[in-house]
């Protein structure tokens, strides 16, 4: 998030940017961080001085820390903390999972920080940029879905909702294939590229090929300043605290498949009679194969 001159005017949502550029951090920006979600009813109350040593830093830290999460000034930032508590409760509490916690405690903390992760998804993503994703996927002569690992699973849950709309797409996850249906773009081919990390090689080498090319490249993914960001023409954002003994980025998974969906609905609603039509029948034709 770039900080603005507004804050004051406009209001940040914290745990949503912490969460966003927490990849962004330095190891002591972190740490004040991770005191803020977890101990936000009480973060509210301190001074500047007191915040930072209580996270063992310098009040200059502080505040590169806050301008990096979209805020000029401190006190702006403690209103809006305190404006995020919900029945003296902390909005943006988190806790990770220690290898001491019990089944019912993990239970509560995986699903805790799936849900608030979940919300996050409403400032992390402008309507408009929706608005213009799906309208892209709508205008493309052809729509290629590209991922790789565990994101090929997920590119393969986008393939399955498009195809479904009635609407012409391919996915793939061969490394090969993807770099020569890059090479072969044309004007008005899009490509979505899923990742969470934004980070891979081989993604990347492809959207560099589809805009040398004249293609569209956009992407679902984690972060707004990875490379895949910002070679993209739009992002649609999953970005998330992970939580130690949860691997692979599963609650960012979770998140691009919410993200999924809500774009599937965008584009029902977008397609009229047509997508509905399509829907329908498609669920006859897969109903034929059932006893």
């Amino acid at each position: 998030m770039t900080p603005n001159n507004n804050e004051g005017r406009q209001k940040v949502d914290i745990s949503s940017s912490i969460r966003r550029n927490y990849h962004s951090l330095s190891e002591v920006q972190r740490r004040i961080a991770d005191y803020i979600l977890a101990n936000g009813g009480h973060a509210m109350y301190l001074s500047i001085t007191d915040l930072a040593n209580t996270c063992g830093t310098s009040e200059t830290t502080i505040m590169r820390f806050l301008r990096k999460i979209g805020f000029d000034s401190y006190q702006v930032f403690r209103v809006q903390l305190a404006q995020g508590m919900q029945d003296g409760k902390p909005k943006y509490a988190w806790s990770d999972i220690e290898s001491s916690d019990s089944v019912g405690s993990i239970k509560e903390k995986v699903v805790s920080s799936t849900v608030s992760a979940i919300e996050d998804i409403r400032s992390l993503i402008p309507d408009a940029e929706l608005e213009l994703f799906s309208d892209l996927v709508l205008k493309a002569s052809r729509v290629f879905i590209f991922g790789v690992g565990s994101s090929a699973y997920i590119a393969g849950d986008l393939f399955h909702k498009l195809i479904r709309l009635g609407l012409s797409a391919c996915v793939c996850h061969d490394p090969h294939i993807m770099a020569i249906q890059s090479a072969q773009a044309r004007e008005d081919d899009l490509f979505i590229f899923v990742s969470h990390s934004g980070e891979s090689e081989v993604l990347l080498d492809c959207c560099k090929t589809v805009k040398e090319r004249g293609g569209i490249p956009i992407a679902i993914t984690s972060y707004p300043h990875s490379t895949l960001s910002e070679l993209s023409r739009i992002q649609l954002l999953s970005s998330t605290n992970e939580m130690n003994y949860r691997p692979d980025a599963m609650t960012s998974r979770i998140l691009q498949l919410v993200i999924i969906d809500l774009l599937t609905i965008v584009l029902t609603f977008k397609l009229g009679d047509r997508g509905i039509e399509a829907i329908a029948g498609s669920q006859i034709a897969v109903a034929r194969q059932k006893r």
